[in-house]
């Protein structure tokens, strides 16, 4: 189970790159716009790096539904590893989606200049996941697919959190800034 978990839980990781650049991406391009006052294009960055990172994330959601298998064999031939590698990117990739949004959420509050909602959300998830996680260990029949569960609802709550904080940040921080006159 071991083996299934560490390959699945890498090949995830790659998964995670690209949306990753995206969010990477969203830092210095909002928060340039942030300083220039420009708050429409500020939103059009948030727009665009939500839809290429959601297009992206459901397809590779989709690629991990259909064939998990086919991931995790290019690393290992072993059935059980196999077995349990796919049945975790089966359960685990309904967070691909959350998890772009979370990214691209974490750089907006990057570009606005404030981090804190991005350790709000974090924190949230954190303490969300460990107490349940800790509690449900201790219980008899807890099979390794229980906490995974638990992960994918943990990082739903967590996309609502950083949505809801960022929709906060977006409102404090650019209602009422207005573009640069024009010389």
């Amino acid at each position: 189970a071991q083996a299934g978990f560490g390959i699945g839980a890498r090949v995830m990781q790659g998964i995670f790159l690209p949306a990753m650049a995206i969010a990477f991406a969203v830092a210095p391009v909002a928060g340039q716009n942030f300083g220039a006052h420009q708050p429409a294009r500020v939103r059009e960055t948030l727009r665009s790096a939500l839809t290429m990172g959601t297009i992206l994330m459901l397809l590779l959601t989709v690629l991990c539904q259909w064939r998990p298998e086919a991931l995790i064999a290019f690393f290992s031939k072993e059935p059980e590893v196999v077995e349990v590698g796919a049945l975790f990117l089966r359960l685990i990739s309904w967070n691909f989606v959350a998890t772009g949004i979370v990214f691209t959420c974490s750089g907006m509050f990057q570009a606005l200049g404030n981090t804190m909602p991005s350790l709000l959300s974090s924190a949230t998830r954190l303490i969300t996941y460990a107490i349940p996680a800790i509690w449900l260990s201790a219980q008899p029949g807890l099979r390794i697919e229980h906490i995974w569960y638990l992960s994918v609802a943990t990082m739903m709550l967590q996309t609502v959190v950083s949505l809801f904080l960022l929709r906060i940040q977006l409102r404090e921080r650019l209602d009422g800034i207005a573009a640069p006159a024009q010389a």
